[in-house]
């Protein structure tokens, strides 16, 4: 409590403000102190707290220079060799072979001549077959018409080294061939050979890109069918090759010549590495995505077998015990043999192709049970022959039938090819002999159609078979057929025919080969041509026939 002045009444009250001087009062102190002080003040304490927030960064550190010194390591000097002494090999001396009993077989100049006086020529005075026989390049299980096979065959006689068996190919040169034939087949073998694929295959429409003959000049085919076309000599593409690589082997097997001897076995074991590469663990040989897989599965057992049987492979023989079980696997129950697994269609064709693969297993000693099979193939071609006219007719599909044709083919004749197989499968199959009226008679038939260098009346794959079956026969039918056959081959190979002298390989690619201008040319390309033409110059050497007895050229 304060007292009031007088004067000037003014009452007492409790915690009196202080007037705005002695506020005043108050700061002077501080007012007192410079700004730029406290500023200072400030920013010290700004800079202590950066100091303690701020990373704390290390001075760089100064490198440091190592001194090195490099001392010079004196190199060892070099060791003293020894002088080279020459490896010492034994005095060189002539091969000496060991002559096996087989290899003693010779051909026996004699013949017995299988002939009945009686026989009469087969007029053909069938009614005209209304079944449609023309193929589709690409037929079907379910079309009872079809192609024929691409030819081939299988060694006449009775087993395993003994008469025809494959010893008799073991001869020198293979069999009694004649100079020009020797000279024929040769060029032939070596066509084959200059135009395998490089994997070990030939192509029905790559051959060409094929051969070795890089600097030979290419004419293609010569007469009647496209003449100069660069694609007219091919055939198929790519469903037939595994075909064709078989039937190109068989014509190699058929001169002796194997995957170990010969001058062409490294060729031979090209191909061999190749097919055995395709083959299936069922047995099949190849895919089965074309019909035609059955010719091809055919061809390429049978070229294995041969090859085991000429220069006995182990390796092979379970491979061949595949392949056979899946041709028996194959057949018709009760019948023969079409395209696929027990089709329930047959034909004489694949019939004939499979009989003579399965003679040739069992000839080159693959075990297997041949009675029923051959028993069933026997049947089929009891029930497509019949009596035509007076005499038997062996048909395709159909009791006494005709030969099937391409429908690109349909202008050549119709041949007696289907009595051919016949004759020849139940000759090899021991269910006919030579002297069996039926046999005769459709031997006489054969020869009505002797073969001729005109487009209507080229088939070589009738050929070949009608030669391997006349063959066996023997007699005049054989004579008849020997010379126009060897005539129409000998004057048509490219490069020795007579407009053609003085080509080589060198000059020629075509040297060697045949043109595909026959029947099933389109199919098979002029690998097929060449391959079937070289089987059918090596009927005399190649297949003994069923007495033992083998002929030579020109002879009954």
């Amino acid at each position: 409590m304060q007292p009031q002045t007088e004067g000037t009444p003014q009452a007492y009250t409790l915690d009196a403000q202080p007037d705005a001087a002695s506020q005043q009062e108050d700061l002077r102190p501080v007012a007192s102190i410079p700004w730029v002080g406290i500023a200072l003040a400030l920013h010290m304490i700004v800079l202590v707290v950066a100091w303690f927030i701020m990373p704390h960064v290390a001075p760089p550190v100064a490198p440091r220079v190592l001194d090195a010194s490099t001392e010079q390591i004196a190199m060892p000097p070099k060791p003293e060799l020894k002088p080279e002494v020459p490896d010492e090999f034994p005095q060189d001396r002539p091969e000496t072979t060991v002559e096996s009993r087989e290899d003693q077989i010779a051909p026996d100049p004699t013949d017995v001549v299988n002939e009945d006086p009686t026989d009469q020529p087969h007029e053909a005075l069938a009614e005209p077959d209304t079944r449609d026989n023309i193929e589709s390049p690409h037929p079907s299980r379910e079309n009872p018409n079809s192609s024929l096979g691409l030819g081939g065959g299988a060694s006449g006689g009775k087993g395993s080294g003994g008469a025809g068996g494959l010893s008799f190919r073991r001869t020198p040169r293979g069999g009694p061939r004649k100079k020009m034939q020797a000279r024929e087949v040769d060029a032939a073998l070596q066509w084959l050979a200059d135009h395998q694929n490089r994997q070990g295959y030939w192509s029905a429409t790559t051959f060409s890109a094929d051969s070795t003959r890089t600097n030979a000049r290419r004419t293609y085919n010569r007469d009647f069918v496209r003449v100069g076309d660069p694609k007219g000599d091919q055939g198929w593409d790519n469903t037939v090759d595994i075909g064709l690589t078989g039937m190109a082997m068989l014509a190699f097997t058929g001169d002796g010549q194997t995957h170990k001897q010969g001058k062409h076995a490294l060729t031979i074991r090209q191909a061999l590495n190749w097919l055995i590469m395709t083959q299936s663990n069922d047995g099949c040989f190849g895919p089965r995505e074309d019909d035609h897989f059955v010719y091809n599965h055919a061809i390429a057992t049978m070229a294995l077998c041969e090859i085991h049987g000429l220069d006995v492979e182990p390796t092979l023989r379970p491979r061949l015990n595949k392949a056979v079980q899946f041709i028996l696997d194959c057949q018709n129950p009760g019948a023969g043999w079409r395209y696929g697994v027990k089709p329930m269609f047959n034909d004489s064709s694949v019939t004939g192709w499979m009989v003579l693969t399965l003679h040739t297993a069992k000839m080159c000693g693959i075990e297997f049970d041949h009675s029923h099979a051959y028993d069933d193939a026997a049947k089929w071609f009891a029930a497509v022959t019949a009596n035509v006219g007076g005499y038997a007719k062996t048909g395709y599909d159909a009791p006494g039938g005709n030969c099937a044709r391409l429908r690109t083919a349909s202008a050549y004749e119709n041949v007696p090819s289907m009595d051919s197989i016949g004759i020849m499968s139940l000759l090899f199959m021991d269910k006919a002999d030579v002297k069996d009226a039926s046999i005769r008679s459709q031997a006489q038939a054969i020869v009505q159609q002797l073969p001729e260098w005109k487009l209507e009346k080229l088939d070589y794959y009738y050929w070949y078979y009608a030669s391997l079956a006349l063959y066996q026969v023997g007699g005049s039918t054989w004579e008849r057929w020997e010379k126009p056959m060897t005539q129409a081959l000998l004057n048509s190979q490219r490069g020795l025919r007579p407009d053609e002298k003085g080509e080589s390989a060198a000059s020629l690619d075509e040297f060697g080969s045949w043109d595909p201008i026959d029947a099933w040319g389109s199919a098979g390309g002029r690998v097929y041509a060449t391959a079937i033409n070289c089987l059918t110059m090596q009927v005399w050497e190649r297949y003994e026939r069923g007495n033992g007895k083998a002929a030579s050229p020109g002879t009954k």
